[in-house]
């Protein structure tokens, strides 16, 4: 027994250590029904399926994307959504050797400025037929102007059609509409994390899809929901059907104005949507691939600029100073240029014009490691961000890590091929969509991609039935399809500059192709 004498000699360890076992058995008693309720809802209920439940916007009607031809036969791209999507198909009636791959994404995935044809989908189902998996299919779901969480409700509806491959290419288009987030402004960010952490214990998952349920069910009956905010609340904006992007209305670009805790509540949103998508495939036992998409950095200017808002006059008269004395000097001063830029820079860090103009002088000097962080940072503070930003690509790597999911990094893959690791017009058409060679490239690469995840093996002379059959493709597409795509691709670059023709909202489109 130990006498009071010792505890005192010892510090008064034997004591503190009965307190360290209370607090610890205390709270095996208070966490002991909760561990016993998580192992019985594992034992006896099934993992409910992820459930469509964006917290930061809601849309007026979700339609399906595929609906049956007049035959039954086959599911094909819903008519009326035809101004967003190219036409594409699939057999009602999956047969047991059949392969089907979904691509979700934007206009890059689409092939914009040209179409499916060219798209890195098209080489891709090339691709496997090469490496005779004959009877597949690589189904284009690229919406024009679509950003992520536009793609969860398509998702949901394509784990009804036996998907072998899901493969996600996004983060280009999430600034695109306006979105107010006044809802989660009340809301902080770690308590959607909390949320989305909870989701990995069965129980609360069960709980939270019983929730979700009971909201769809009211919603559909048309009754009040307590526990859902009314549609007209501010700060959950209930979006139209289809896309209004700024950019498609006149004076669009004037509408963006830098707001920083709008782009933190982006960010937020594009991870909720990535990991949802995640979770979704995972939780049907669906093989997925995310790809960390590829800008023009070198070659395409912010397309518009704003100086910080603290400035004084005086600050911003200087600023203009510098910036006029830089740019009145020749290139063959360009370290003056490099010093004046600096000075500018030192007083107006987020002037994204300023930034890319750093880079053009360290570009032209060869030091491309500056170059391309003036470049990048250019890229993250335009006002206007029509290229995901460097927060996106971050959530991108870490929800590949997270789920152990298949990444296809195509930015380190184009940077790679290009002198200098800076990205510009020799694989990209305009500020973020590929040539036919840099669709063929990622192609490649997510072909490399399923070959690492054991879902198909190449033979020998697989490359060289790989080349005759994209000469083949080739070959079928005329000249018209190449003069369209450079008209598409002038009509893209004047949308981006703000320069569109009015047309009233909710007007559909008049592209004669996207209404072939």
């Amino acid at each position: 027994m130990v006498s009071d004498a010792d505890q005192q000699k010892t510090g008064g360890r034997p004591s503190r250590l009965r307190r360290v076992m209370f607090h610890f058995t205390a709270l095996i008693v208070v966490l002991s029904p909760l561990i016993l309720i998580e192992l019985a809802v594992r034992l006896f209920v099934a993992a409910p399926a992820p459930v469509f439940d964006d917290p930061y916007v809601s849309f007026s009607s979700i339609s399906p994307l595929f609906v049956p031809d007049p035959t039954g036969s086959r599911y094909e791209i819903a008519r009326e959504r035809l101004f967003a999507f190219r036409p594409q198909s699939f057999a009602a009636d999956k047969s047991p050797k059949t392969f089907r791959v979904f691509c979700l994404g934007g206009s890059t995935v689409q092939g914009r400025p040209y179409a499916v044809e060219t798209s890195f989908t098209m080489w891709l189902e090339l691709n496997l037929r090469a490496a005779g998996i004959s009877d597949c299919e690589v189904v284009n779901c690229g919406g024009i102007s679509y950003a992520s969480y536009r793609l969860v409700p398509i998702m949901t509806e394509l784990l009804d059609y036996q998907p072998d491959l899901f493969i996600v290419y996004t983060g280009h288009n999430e600034f695109l509409e306006d979105r107010t987030y006044g809802r989660v402004k009340k809301m902080p960010a770690s308590l959607l994390r909390m949320h989305r952490a909870l989701l990995n214990l069965r129980s609360y998952a069960v709980a939270n899809h019983l929730l979700s349920r009971r909201r769809a069910g009211r919603a559909d009956s048309g009754q009040p929901d307590s526990t859902e905010p009314d549609s007209a609340e501010p700060g959950r904006p209930v979006l139209p059907a289809e896309v209004q992007a700024r950019l498609d209305f006149e004076d669009g670009l004037d509408e963006y104005h830098r707001d920083d805790l709008w782009q933190v509540r982006t960010i937020e949103h594009f991870r909720h949507n990535v990991e949802t998508m995640v979770r979704m495939a995972r939780a049907a036992g669906v093989p997925l691939i995310l790809a960390d998409p590829v800008s023009n950095l070198k070659d395409t200017l912010p397309f518009k600029s704003q100086s910080r808002g603290d400035l004084s006059d005086e600050q911003a008269q200087r600023v203009n100073a510098l910036r006029d004395r830089a740019n009145s000097l020749p290139w063959a001063d360009v370290y003056g240029r490099i010093e004046l830029l600096e000075q500018a820079v030192a007083i107006d860090d987020r002037h994204a014009g300023l930034l890319y103009s750093l880079g053009e002088c360290y570009g032209r000097i060869g030091r491309t490691a500056e170059a391309k962080m003036w470049f990048t940072l250019a890229k993250d503070q335009d006002i206007c961000p029509l290229r995901i930003i460097e927060p996106m690509h971050d959530v991108i790597g870490e929800m590949a890590d997270r789920y152990s999911v298949k990444l296809v990094d195509v930015r380190a893959i184009f940077e790679q091929r290009t002198e200098g690791g800076i990205v510009g017009n020799e694989w990209l058409l305009d500020h973020v969509h590929p040539s036919i060679t840099g669709h063929q490239i990622i192609a490649d690469a997510i072909f490399r991609a399923m070959e690492d995840m054991d879902l198909l093996e190449t033979g020998e002379g697989w490359q060289a039935r790989r080349d005759e059959l994209w000469q083949r493709h080739l070959a079928t597409l005329d000249d018209v399809y190449y003069t369209q795509g450079r008209a598409h691709l002038k009509r893209l670059q004047n949308w981006s500059g703000g320069r569109v023709e009015v047309r009233e909202p909710g007007s559909a489109a008049t592209d004669p192709e996207v209404l072939p």
